[in-house]
């Protein structure tokens, strides 16, 4: 009798030890997930419309930007001027041109971060090369990668991709254009 009750007192003891580390592992859990809630409200999400008037860092002009959830990278239109040889996947420099078909004109001359390959309808892909830039949109800058396109046959010389959209808190309201001003601190699009 005196075993069985050593062995059950046991048993009770490792019962209790491992009901006390599950609420303990459980509780972690829930911390951690409040804690990520709360840093995503205070994110200051955004709503904007599907077009927007913004800037570009260097360029001293307004730009008008098409909002497109569906494009996973921003885009804007770029004259290729020179380029590294094709042995440079990464690394290496590119210069080009920003044109918005207004008028407006300004030279870059950045440090390639990658290339992306677009499925095009008239080739099987496009290579273009990617760059950081930052952006001016809705009052806040935005650095982020942009990939160098030939934009001259669309309407908007800027494409803002979900890229851009995500690390600015920003939504698309697809019934509503120009809700903001891109009015930034010009100190920080020098950053």
């Amino acid at each position: 009798m005196k075993s069985k009750f050593g062995f059950s007192k046991m048993y009770a003891t490792k019962r209790n030890f491992i009901l006390i580390l599950c609420c303990l592992l459980t509780g972690a859990g829930c911390t951690l997930q409040n804690s990520q809630a709360t840093n995503s409200v205070q994110q200051d999400i955004q709503t904007v419309g599907w077009v927007e008037k913004g800037k570009i860092a260097g360029v001293d002009k307004e730009i008008k930007f098409k909002l497109d959830t569906g494009a996973t990278t921003t885009s804007i239109n770029a004259e290729i001027l020179e380029k590294p040889d094709s042995e440079s996947e990464s690394g290496g420099m590119i210069k080009f041109r920003f044109t918005n078909g207004e008028g407006v004109k300004e030279e870059f001359e950045l440090p390639i971060v990658r290339w992306v390959r677009i499925e095009s309808r008239k080739a099987d892909y496009i290579r273009r090369p990617v760059v950081r830039m930052k952006l001016c949109l809705a009052g806040r800058w935005i650095e982020e990668e942009v990939n160098l396109a030939s934009r001259d046959d669309f309407n908007y010389p800027v494409l803002i991709g979900r890229n851009m959209l995500k690390k600015g808190a920003l939504v698309v309201d697809s019934s509503k254009t120009f809700t903001t001003d891109p009015t930034c601190p010009a100190q920080e699009a020098r950053k």
